[in-house]
């Protein structure tokens, strides 16, 4: 059994209710499960490998051992996170600061057991104009510490080393396109009071599911967005009753039905057994080559595509950053256009001072090294998913 099917079995058995039976564990060999693990890790998932071969019996190795530590970390990060997530929330509550969990904090309840579902961080969203405030409690009342603010959020750190991404916008605005920011900038209005609470805001089904996706769909163009979101696909399909055509409107509405369907779609070949097909299957290259955050690989065939050539994509992506990517470096663009040349060469500067010039480098050298071959199977496969 390849290695990428069998920890597709695994993970079936720890999320999915699949059955542990002998023919999976004739599978797991010391060199599979060696392999599982490496394609694990690169995906952030080996704490469910650990939790699934637990439930095979397996012979002692070296492999299932790292296998099962990852698991008791796994449980040892949720347990320190649950326990910040209250706080968070708590005093938030306290301080009259309306706010929306998102991401894991929310999906971990859908999981057959939530610590299976790991998470960086905590993220939270408020309003923008709540912000500080928002900062300001939580540093007051937990001994949070913050650091700076980006485009769309600012990271805080619990004094146990826990992170919390307190977000202020729903994704990058250089992310979004006008139709999907148009949907999320009503994601308060889609949102509700959780029971007894009066400023804990939950998100309607279909709000939750389109965020998701939307989500997705960012770090897809960053070169990968790794198993994970499809594994949450999977849950939000079959752990909770959704309304499904509510889910499509808004889908339909924000430019993001295209590529939901082929999300679903490899979601049900990875975890429900469905048929691939030649879009499913370009998608697994793509994500199983890319890991979780992606890779330069991936992102210079995408960018090659959406910039129209290897020479277009190095002179307004990689020499010259676009506007929307600048102006969130430095915020001073958004109302000062014009100033676009002068901080073109203040971000070569500190780039260079930075140390950053080997990364830009190695992009610049994978932009060149990335095949027509490569481009043009992104292309199709971009264009058959609606990006």
């Amino acid at each position: 059994m390849p290695h990428e099917e069998l920890l597709f079995r695994l993970l079936q058995v720890a999320v999915c209710a699949a059955p542990a039976d002998e023919q999976l564990k004739i599978a797991c060999t010391t060199e599979a499960l060696e392999a599982v693990y490496t394609l694990s890790r690169k995906h952030d998932l080996t704490h469910l490998v650990g939790q699934a071969v637990g439930k095979l019996g397996l012979p002692e190795s070296e492999a299932l051992t790292k296998c099962k530590q990852a698991a008791m970390q796994a449980f040892m990060r949720y347990a320190l996170q649950s326990y910040e997530y209250d706080q968070c929330c708590k005093a938030l509550e306290d301080a009259k600061i309306p706010f929306i969990p998102l991401k894991g904090s929310v999906l971990r309840d859908w999981y057959p057991e939530p610590w299976l579902r790991n998470s960086c961080d905590i993220d939270i969203l408020v309003k923008e104009e709540m912000l500080d405030t928002a900062v300001a409690a939580l540093v007051n009342a937990l001994g949070y510490t913050a650091g700076s603010k980006g485009d769309h959020d600012i990271t805080l750190n619990a004094p146990n080393g826990v992170h919390l991404e307190l977000h202020y916008d729903t994704i990058q605005e250089r992310y979004e396109s006008g139709t999907s920011r148009s949907v999320l900038s009503g994601i308060w209005e889609a949102s509700h009071c959780a029971e007894s609470k009066q400023f804990h805001r939950c998100l309607s089904d279909e709000m939750f599911y389109f965020y998701h996706i939307a989500h997705m769909a960012k770090h897809f163009e960053n070169g990968g967005c790794g198993i994970r979101p499809f594994l949450d696909i999977w849950i939000l399909h079959n752990r909770i009753d959704p309304n499904k055509e509510k889910r499509a409107a808004l889908l339909k509405e924000g430019g993001l039905q295209a590529f939901a369907q082929g999300a679903q779609k490899l979601s049900r070949v990875w975890f429900s057994g469905a048929e691939p097909d030649s879009l499913t299957l370009q998608m697994e290259q793509y994500i199983l080559f890319g890991g979780t955050y992606g890779n330069l690989t991936n992102r210079a065939a995408y960018g090659q595509v959406k910039s129209g050539g290897k020479l277009q994509y190095l002179l307004t992506q990689r020499i010259f950053m676009p506007y929307d990517y600048l102006k969130a470096e430095y915020p001073i663009l958004k109302d000062k256009k014009y100033l676009t040349p002068i901080y073109q060469g203040v971000r070569w500067v500190r780039m260079l001072r930075s140390g950053g010039l080997h990364r830009h480098t190695s992009e610049m050298l994978t932009n060149l090294h990335t095949t027509d071959t490569a481009r043009e199977a992104t292309a199709q496969m971009l264009k058959q998913l609606g990006l």
